[in-house]
């Protein structure tokens, strides 16, 4: 009579330990051996890692996929399917995947560019702490890209960044102080602690590839019109850059190529980017110095126009000069190790 309750004990022991033959382990060791196989260079591997934790919802599984098609990383780059990754983490509150997902929209990389998503989702990154989101909403906001300028919530936004030790938004904060009244920098240091939010998100750095929002990345330019515009603040190559005209987004073409010294060395060049338009393309080189200016170091951004007859113009973003392939090699890999896409052109 004893022996049929032996066997209702065991029972559920048994199913929980089925269960486990059914379930991968745990989201953090699986997500975790992906990061391993990226940071390896098994991009095909990292991905599979990635796919069942993406497909049960996990915000950083999500979020990496997300990298892999926008970088284009043992898949092809797709930025419709990085969207769609980025999306669903950052519903779940992931503060790199809204960071992305509003870049995406801001730069127009899954259609026309559409400031009102950007700033949806970079606001949420920047009230979750990001500091880069917060110098990008900053910026819209005193350029007036959210429909209205808006100086005290722009200062506030910068504010914070440069607290959180963004040395391009210290940069842009000194700009800020010189254009503003006292008054009114009083009212947004008032207001600046009251815009972050004080929750913890999702997002675990040890189950995420290393940031490359622009990545992400990048900052739009501020336009401060109380100071005129010279190739000195040019030079600095750190946003904002200062425009005598709120509508402006860069100086001319004319000021950034190479000088005649360079043109002997100017064999070959470092690719970044091929946007639809002019203004965009502006907007990337300005971005890009910002935020990668330790790595471009001496390098200069050009704007080459491409005419490709029933395909349109395209305006395509590089990096000169170097004098060998090797050269423009070693500093695109730099650039792809934080993140930014790149391939090596020879100059025209």
């Amino acid at each position: 009579m004893t022996t049929p309750l032996r066997r209702n004990r065991f029972l559920p022991l048994f199913l929980t330990c089925g269960s486990l033959l059914l379930f991968p382990h745990t989201s953090a060791a699986t997500v975790a051996d992906g990061v391993y196989a990226y940071e390896k260079g098994n991009y095909p591997q990292a991905r599979l890692e990635w796919l069942p934790y993406a497909a049960l919802g996990n915000p950083n599984a999500l979020y990496n996929l997300g990298q892999l098609h926008r970088m284009g990383r043992g898949v092809e780059t797709d930025f419709v399917k990085a969207q769609s990754y980025y999306q669903r983490a950052a519903e779940k509150g992931h503060v790199g995947a809204q960071r992305n997902l509003g870049t995406l929209y801001y730069f127009g990389r899954i259609g026309e560019t559409d400031p009102a998503q950007a700033l949806i989702w970079l606001t949420k990154a920047a009230i979750n702490g990001d500091a880069r989101s917060q110098l990008m909403v900053g910026t819209m906001y005193f350029n007036g890209e959210t429909g209205q300028k808006d100086t005290i919530q722009a200062y506030g936004w910068i504010m914070l960044a440069a607290q959180s030790g963004l040395r391009n938004a210290a940069r842009a904060l000194e700009k800020l102080d010189d254009t503003m009244t006292p008054d009114q920098i009083s009212k947004a240091r008032k207001l600046a602690p009251d815009m972050i939010s004080r929750q913890l998100s999702p997002d675990d750095v040890g189950l995420m590839v290393k940031q490359q929002d622009g990545t992400t990345p990048n900052v739009p330019e501020l336009n401060t019109p109380k100071i005129p515009k010279t190739e000195e603040t040019r030079s600095e190559v750190t946003p904002p850059i200062v425009q005598d005209s709120p509508k402006t987004l860069s100086p001319p073409h004319s000021s950034i190529t190479a000088s005649n010294d360079d043109n002997s060395r100017d064999n070959f060049r470092v690719q970044l980017g091929s946007f639809r338009s002019d203004t965009a393309a502006q907007k990337a080189l300005t971005m890009l110095e910002g935020l990668l200016s330790d790595v471009i170091t001496d390098h200069q951004g050009k704007i080459e126009h491409a005419d490709l007859g029933d395909k349109g113009i395209f305006y395509r973003l590089q990096l000169s000069p170097f004098e060998t392939r090797s050269e423009a090699r070693g500093l695109c890999q730099q650039l792809k190790d934080k993140g930014q896409n790149c391939y090596v052109v020879k100059a025209p």
